[in-house]
């Protein structure tokens, strides 16, 4: 079967997911359209870590539009049995060009979350609305999209749910690596010496709300002086996250560390904290954190959670707190530090759920079964 995924940008837990698809299904030729010139923090590739065909697809970002210029082209020269979009509605080329298709004859899906974080607006519903006519079949990442798929009066015979994941062996592969002395002089490098460790590993923007932590952390630390608050990653608010640090007096209780994303590294603070937080909008990083066994926190917002959300079981394998409010995440933050046996137990479950439930495997094979399902059929 010669597969057609059209993607934004190739990150990293992208191209595990199609490295995976080609080991373990011999008969797949898979080649991905992205853009892989843009500057964007996501776009992570490089040429050896993939194990398909990759060809370039450039981009023009307007305000609000992602347009596709050379998508029909690039199309056309794919000559791909199946045709898979990896659906945005900011990208209205992505429709343009499954008319183009349909009018061809070819099978064409679209796989994405199905629905928009914040809430339905016009756009997003007529985009899904289209995309449930012209697709031969709707891949969406959980329940929550299928559900709103039906409810926009997409049939249920073209929907599937392919389920989110990571790579889930190679965090547990580091967590294995890793050994009790690199832990210990990683601790004394970061003054996490006889402390307890809440880590955040999330680009910082404005969506992920991380200012709710920084106001919490004030309480949490006003409770107990032995939390450190590490918030790995880069962004547009990062400034203004050290100087509301610095207003508060917190600075020797806040780590900045920056963008990171090589493994080895990452794993150190993984394997040295005690609670993972994202404030709102989990996304991957849920499943990262898990298969470390840290316990996840994030809050219950019924709005602002991407799919990902699906994956916790609160007071199983991770805890939530009341949307937007703050002395309720220092209460849940503090509930955690406080009890070694209830953090053992989310740890272990953590742990279970990405092993057992939420495997790349099983992502893999619902997404190849069901394209494979529509390969050679002229439709």
């Amino acid at each position: 079967m010669k597969l057609c995924i059209v993607q934004t940008v190739l990150p990293l837990y992208a191209i595990s997911f199609f490295n995976r698809i080609v080991e373990h299904n011999p008969d797949v030729e898979l080649m991905v359209l992205a853009d892989l010139r843009t500057t964007e923090a996501l776009n992570q590739y490089k040429p050896e870590r993939c194990k398909f065909r990759v060809v370039h697809l450039g981009q023009r970002n307007l305000p609000g539009v992602v347009l596709r210029p050379g998508i029909l082209a690039a199309l056309r020269s794919a000559d791909a049995d199946v045709v898979v979009f990896s659906g945005s509605p900011r990208e209205p080329s992505q429709l343009l060009a499954m008319v183009w298709l349909r009018l061809r004859g070819m099978p064409v899906a679209m796989w994405g979350m199905f629905h928009r974080i914040g809430g339905p607006r016009f756009v997003s519903t007529l985009f899904y609305r289209g995309v449930g006519i012209l697709a031969h079949r709707c891949l969406c990442y959980t329940r929550v999209g299928a559900s709103n798929l039906i409810s926009l009066g997409v049939s249920k015979q073209k929907i599937a749910v392919i389920g989110t994941a990571i790579d889930e062996l190679i965090p547990m592969a580091q967590a294995a690596a890793r050994t009790e002395d690199e832990l210990q002089a990683f601790r004394r490098e970061q003054g996490l010496e006889g402390k307890q460790l809440v880590l955040q590993v999330v680009r910082l923007t404005r969506v992920k709300r991380p200012e709710l932590l920084v106001q919490a952390a004030a309480r949490v630390i006003g409770e107990r002086s032995d939390v450190v608050f590490a918030l790995v990653g880069d962004g547009e608010m990062r400034p203004e996250l050290q100087a509301m640090v610095d207003a508060q007096g917190l600075a020797k209780h806040f780590r900045f560390p920056g963008a990171v994303y090589e493994e080895p590294l990452l794993s150190r603070w993984y394997l040295c904290a005690q609670a993972f937080i994202v404030p709102t909008f989990m996304g991957l990083s849920a499943h990262h954190a898990m298969s470390y066994g840290v316990p996840v926190v994030t809050d219950d917002s019924l709005d602002s959670q991407g799919s990902e959300f699906e994956i916790l079981a609160p007071g199983l394998n991770s805890l939530t707190y009341r949307e937007g409010d703050v002395a309720d995440l220092a209460r849940v933050l503090l509930q955690l530090l406080g009890n070694a046996q209830l953090q053992a137990l989310l740890s272990a479950n953590a742990r279970r759920t990405v092993a057992n439930i939420h495997t790349l495997n099983q992502k893999t094979q619902r997404f190849v079964d069901n394209t494979r399902s529509l390969a050679g059929k002229a439709v």
